[in-house]
């Protein structure tokens, strides 16, 4: 069985084979977009175009003829799982382009993810299994940028490559399902907050220790959660978690030694900018590559007011931008053994 380790490797080697700037220069029109760049992607992906790729599906219905561009078969071998709508390279992807994907996606039977792409951007989106038609979800999961291509964008190309999704297709539509529903979570809350609903008011209720819930309690404690009470209580949470060291509070001299960190590293031409990021989490300030935690340049970790930076085991104190200038060479290696 193939393994992802191997997919990646694959997937990175067949990439590095594209000459994308002379492959832009063809792509004048939507076709051939299709033909010199998304159709060679796909096949990197491990998608056969005698066996696995479809082209121009009937997608239609009634006195319509619509066809969608393509369509992948990754297990069932008739009935196409991934549709794929191409447009041209430098063509804006819009709400409008992923509804026309839609109204394709909905004709096809037994599609799961739909793929809306001019070639450089990828957008991924999975079948909304709470609706009773077969419909995407309206927002991506995943967008992916492929005129700057790193080790984290092909690691997500990997979950995409036939050989991966065959074994992985069902774990990875639970995943977007999952992913999905937590995005409502914002949305689900505040409304909960501006029209509360009677279990929500009895909560409040029980929590106040009170003896008989009556209609017009109901309404005075309905009355009582607007904007101000909802800041105080914010406030009173913001306290508690901070007591309890439970929030992790981002300080302007982590992010000032953060970006002095990152100048120094975009000065070797090895390194993209666009590679570092950082992640403040509890115990330390990591800069990573790729935003990728196995992958930390160093840690900005602070005690008592007083800041240091970890590199690979190694401590140095923190005495301003001096102090991170002489280090330039040990942050250059961490970072460069990421990349190279």
């Amino acid at each position: 069985m193939t393994t992802n380790k191997q997919i990646v490797s694959s997937i990175k080697k067949s990439l590095s084979k594209i000459d994308f700037s002379k492959t832009y220069e063809k792509c004048t029109n939507e076709a051939q977009t299709r033909l010199y760049l998304i159709e060679p992607i796909i096949q990197v992906l491990g998608y056969s175009s005698f066996d696995d790729m479809l082209t121009e599906i009937n997608a239609g219905w009634g006195a319509k003829n619509d066809r969608a561009d393509i369509g992948l078969l990754v297990k069932d071998k008739k009935n196409p799982e991934i549709i794929v709508e191409c447009k041209a390279v430098g063509k804006k992807l819009t709400d409008k382009e992923a509804s026309q994907l839609n109204s394709y996606f909905i004709n096809t039977k037994n599609s799961k993810i739909g793929i809306l792409t001019n070639g450089t951007e990828w957008r991924f989106y999975s079948v909304n299994n709470a609706t009773k038609s077969q419909n995407l979800f309206n927002v991506p999961f995943l967008v992916l940028d492929l005129s700057e291509i790193n080790d984290a964008t092909i690691e997500q190309l990997s979950k995409f490559h036939r050989n991966f999704l065959a074994n992985n297709l069902n774990d990875l539509l639970e995943e977007t399902q999952e992913y999905y529903f937590m995005q409502g979570f914002d949305n689900a809350f505040a409304t909960e907050l501006f029209e509360p609903s009677d279990d929500f008011i009895k909560a409040i209720f029980n929590r106040m220790h009170g003896k008989r819930i009556t209609d017009e309690v109901k309404d005075k404690i309905k009355s009582l959660i607007n904007s101000n009470s909802i800041q105080t209580a914010l406030n009173r949470v913001i306290e508690e978690e901070s007591k309890n060291g439970n929030m992790v509070i981002t300080t302007a001299e982590e992010l000032k030694i953060y970006h002095t960190v990152k100048t120094i590293l975009v000065h070797n031409k090895k390194i993209d900018a666009d590679r570092i990021t950082y992640r403040d989490q509890k115990n330390s300030f990591n800069v990573l590559i790729d935003d990728n935690n196995k992958k930390i340049v160093c840690k900005i970790i602070s005690a008592r007011n007083k800041y240091s930076i970890e590199i690979s085991g190694d401590k140095f104190d923190y005495n301003g931008i001096d102090s991170i200038v002489k280090i330039k060479r040990q942050l250059l290696e961490s970072a460069l053994s990421f990349i190279e």
